[in-house]
């Protein structure tokens, strides 16, 4: 069995070190020129499947947490602070060894799941046919490449989708009605220590009468440990957001800016902080218009030698912060699928691979769509105001967790 893989993210890495275990062979092909052409994203959470990703993993691979850990050097665990005006105290998860969370930094995650991958860059798909017998891709460079089944792990925009859907993105996709702002500073000092406080790893202060949404996050700590990269997310309902008038399409940077501090007057002023230390220059320049996906479980997608994995499949809002979460699961269940097909050869045989398809598009459709509409209502105004709302994240029932002063001398790793 031969497998191509097309998009070198979470979950197509993912899915080629779960058959690089298996001993299936595979190609792993991205568009992008190199490692460094975009940014990746900032930190994620991965958790309840670390122990089961490492073992579906090569062992010549580090341990997740000490290769991705977005706080290193700081000995602290991941946590994400909530707060709510009516609720007393700070609610959150934190990383426990009965429920261990890791928070990945994009970059040295996508650098651990290259390991040992030979990943072939600056290859954008033009074309793909498939039949009973096989698969084959074509490039924009010339270039082609045949195998067994073909892997579409090509992210929201997926090339591969509009070609087993026969529809564009624009077809498929959902606009989520949201108007987003986003920032980014580097603190240090007492001003990282106080945002750290907040939540070591994130922190959302909501509070429905302010009129929007806020999610304020490490992406990570520098060398040295005295300092970090932040970023913030501050959103608004607004069914408008992707008209080409709308004010955010032309908005300077000072514009945003002066529109974020005018909107954050009235919060507390340790929840102010991190957006009054972001400067004008550190607004994104670009519009943020979130659409996710979310195809229908009876026929949302025909079972061939064709099949996806993570956004290309389930795209979802960040809100829950489970998009990569998902793509990791649908990489070690299409493997197991995989590997039950080139048992006997039977990959050969379209008739039996198949079912099989069929078996992983209806699981992974319905745990992908379940996760996208629970992201999709995570921002409602209505859990925010509602005092008995329970809350999860990370899996985990949200509880109540102490504040504790923090001394960088006492935290930084020897």
């Amino acid at each position: 069995m031969h497998v191509l893989i097309v998009g070198g993210g979470l979950g197509g890495l993912g899915l080629a070190q779960c058959l690089r275990k298996q001993g299936i062979s595979f190609e792993v092909f991205e568009r992008d020129e190199d490692a460094q052409s975009r940014f990746q994203g900032w930190a994620i959470g991965i958790h309840t499947i670390i122990e089961k990703l490492q073992s579906s993993f090569p062992s010549d691979m580090a341990t997740l947490k000490d290769a991705t850990d977005h706080l290193q050097p700081l000995d602290l665990p991941a946590q994400m602070g909530l707060y709510f005006p009516g609720r007393p105290g700070r609610m959150g998860v934190e990383d426990t060894p009965e429920h261990p969370i890791v928070r990945s930094e994009r970059h040295r995650l996508r650098e651990w799941l290259s390991t040992n991958i030979p990943i072939q860059w600056g290859k954008r798909v033009v074309s793909i046919d498939h039949n009973d017998a096989g698969v084959q891709v074509s490039f924009e460079d010339g270039t082609t490449a045949s195998g067994d089944i073909l892997v579409g792990a090509d992210g929201i925009n997926s090339g591969v989708r509009e070609h087993i859907l026969q529809k564009p993105a624009k077809d498929v996709l959902k606009l989520v009605p949201l108007a987003a702002i986003v920032g980014e500073v580097t603190l240090e000092g007492d001003a990282f220590v106080r945002q750290l406080e907040l939540g070591h790893s994130a922190y959302v202060y909501a509070s429905p009468d302010l009129g929007f949404w806020n999610f304020n996050g490490l992406h990570h700590v520098l060398p040295g440990g005295r300092s970090g990269k932040h970023y913030w997310m501050l959103m608004q309902p607004d069914a408008t957001v992707e008209s080409p008038d709308h004010w955010l399409q032309s908005a300077t940077q000072e514009q945003k800016h002066e529109h974020v501090m005018k909107l954050i007057a009235n919060m507390p002023p340790r929840f102010r902080e991190l957006f009054e230390a972001t400067p004008a220059s550190g607004i994104k320049k670009e519009a943020h218009v979130w659409r996710d996906l979310e195809l229908d479980t009876q026929g949302g997608l025909p079972a061939s030698r064709v099949m996806l994995v993570g956004d290309a499949a389930h795209a979802m809002t960040p809100f829950r912060g489970e998009g990569g979460y998902h793509s990791f699961i649908d990489a070690m269940n299409l493997c197991q699928t995989l590997v039950s097909l080139k048992e006997g050869d039977k990959y050969k045989d379209v008739s039996v691979v198949k079912p099989a398809v069929d078996e992983y598009n209806k699981e992974m459709l319905q745990r992908g769509g379940d996760a996208v509409r629970s992201s999709r209502n995570e921002n409602s105004a209505k859990r925010t105001s509602d005092t008995k709302t329970k809350f999860t994240t990370a899996n985990q029932m949200v509880r109540s967790l102490p504040e504790v002063p923090i001394v960088l001398d006492k935290v930084i790793k020897a």
